[in-house]
């Protein structure tokens, strides 16, 4: 497939900002520099960057530096005193350097092909949206990265295009991704075969000629052939530590979107949303009480109130007292989210985020689903979109093949990610439901569903595929707009995301 034409859908961010300074993402930096020091990336003795430094590089403020810099000098790491340089005092033997190594990789095998293969969907054509942004000062500075090319030059070689899309939730994404496949700490270890400087190098370069030639397939192309080349090296690199050393347990990826939050109070508002919408709860009017969802979701009544509360600043339900929690359901009026509560609008924003994902990952992530489903599943997604066109539902068509995609991916992290991204994806429902012109999407909703229904009746994937990229590349900017409308600025929606990576 031909890359689109994306700038023409998204539109350029305006204003610089600096990130917001007291985000709670120490954790994240405490195991960035954990995993530096085990694959001896910094060794015994060295100086760590300074605190403002660390902080220019990661985009935060200097107490969330700090935090992650006492929990590793805590943790006897690091010696940190005021006035001082910050020294390493972790070390550790050739032996034992090997065989962490031979451990951290060889427990990500079952999920290291995959997710290579599956980050390269959302990757790969924002890298591409991120090259076409280049001014020249961008291309002399990534000159000089593809010059020396070692693995810390890819990585900021990539973090830095991906930064020129100005979506903070594919940092995020990228940062758990490299973080997970400990890229790019391995370059320290002499037995990583699957890395060549001069290759890379060479890449880099043929990417940049390319860049400048304004040749966006050959980018694209260029792009995917990499990526899928060092999938191939890294695989068979770790089919050779199988077959020497004894496989053990395997650690999943796993997305975690809110590090800076409540991980679950938000995770389970979700969840709720989800069986409001398409669940359990979308034929009730009242939520049960807090006692009994308690009960149902295995949660603290503290925890449950707490959840509520966020639904409640969301507008999908209103608490109302001695008679207890109403939900607004599909096609119900509900109230206009609390845009005063700084939750709501940074839940607002990482919806926004994640639409702008899924424009640039949908065509191939759902041309792949739709191509792997059973015949009895593609069955059940037809007769199910039959019914929401029966019923008037069209908008849910929509959110069915994100479930679908969540559930039935060949990739085990597209499946991971595109539920997280579903999640982030209900957080907007509550502006449609307040919006008080609906007939433009209720049309393009309605169009959707006729037309992906016959695509699928046809098999022919290819043609709905590109039914769901154009479905939501409408739908975006009517709900970038309403955002706007509505207060959020676009430095709210866009550069709210600490972490940095220059």
């Amino acid at each position: 497939m031909k890359m689109i034409e994306y700038s023409k859908i998204i539109n350029k961010r305006r204003g610089e900002g600096h990130l917001k300074n007291d985000s709670q993402f120490s954790k994240l930096i405490y195991e960035y520099f954990l995993i530096r020091f085990r694959f001896n990336y910094y060794k015994y003795g060295d100086i760590l960057p300074t605190i403002d430094k660390l902080c220019q590089e990661f985009g935060v403020g200097a107490q969330t530096v700090k935090a992650a810099l006492r929990r590793l000098r805590d943790e006897g790491y690091i010696s940190m005193q005021s006035g001082q340089f910050t020294k390493v005092l972790f070390r550790q033997t050739k032996e034992e350097l090997a065989a962490f190594i031979r451990l951290y990789y060889s427990g990500r095998r079952a999920a290291f092909s995959d997710l290579y293969k599956s980050s390269e969907l959302v990757f790969v054509p924002m890298l591409t949206e991120g090259l076409r942004r280049m001014d020249e000062k961008d291309l002399a500075y990534l000159e000089q990265l593809s010059i020396c090319a070692d693995m810390d030059d890819l990585f900021h070689f990539y973090s830095y295009t991906l930064q020129k899309v100005e979506n903070p939730l594919t940092i995020n994404l990228f940062l758990e991704v490299s973080l997970f496949l400990g890229f790019p700490f391995g370059k320290m270890e002499t037995d990583l075969l699957f890395y060549d400087n001069t290759i890379v190098s060479q890449r880099l370069q043929t990417l940049l000629a390319q860049v400048r030639a304004q040749d966006w397939d050959s980018v694209h192309q260029s792009l995917l052939s990499y990526q899928r080349s060092d999938v191939s090296l890294a695989s068979t690199y770790l089919d050779q530590l199988a077959r020497r050393f004894p496989a053990p347990e395997q650690t999943p990826f796993v997305w975690r979107v809110y590090r800076d939050r409540p991980q679950l109070c938000y995770s389970l508002a979700v969840r709720i949303m989800h069986e409001i919408y398409m669940g359990e709860y979308r034929e009730t009017e009242f939520l049960p009480s807090y006692e009994k969802m308690a009960e149902k979701y295995d949660v603290s009544v503290s925890t449950m109130r707490r959840t509520v509360r966020v639904l409640n600043q969301a507008g999908v339900a209103e608490s109302v007292n001695g008679i207890g929690t109403r939900i607004f359901t599909v096609g119900k009026r509900c109230n206009e989210p609390d845009f005063d509560c700084p939750a709501v609008r940074r839940n607002l924003a990482l919806f926004a985020q994640s639409f702008e994902m899924i424009i640039y990952s949908c065509r191939e992530a759902s041309y792949s689903m739709f191509s792997s489903l059973s015949k009895e599943v593609l069955s059940d997604l037809i007769r199910q979109l039959e019914e929401y066109k029966n019923t008037g539902k069209y908008e849910l068509s929509t959110w069915q093949v994100l479930i679908c995609i969540a559930k039935y991916s060949p990739f085990k992290g597209v499946r991971e990610i595109y539920s997280k991204v579903y999640g982030l994806f209900l957080w907007g429902y509550p502006l449609k439901g307040s919006f008080k012109e609906t007939s433009r999407l209720d049309r393009i909703s309605e169009q959707f569903n006729e037309n992906l229904t016959e695509g699928l009746k046809r098999k022919d994937y290819c043609r709905c595929s590109a039914i769901v990229e154009d479905l939501f590349k409408k739908q975006f900017p009517v709900s970038e707009d309403y955002l706007q409308k509505c207060g959020l600025r676009p430095e709210e929606l866009w550069l709210s995301h600490p972490i940095c990576l220059f």
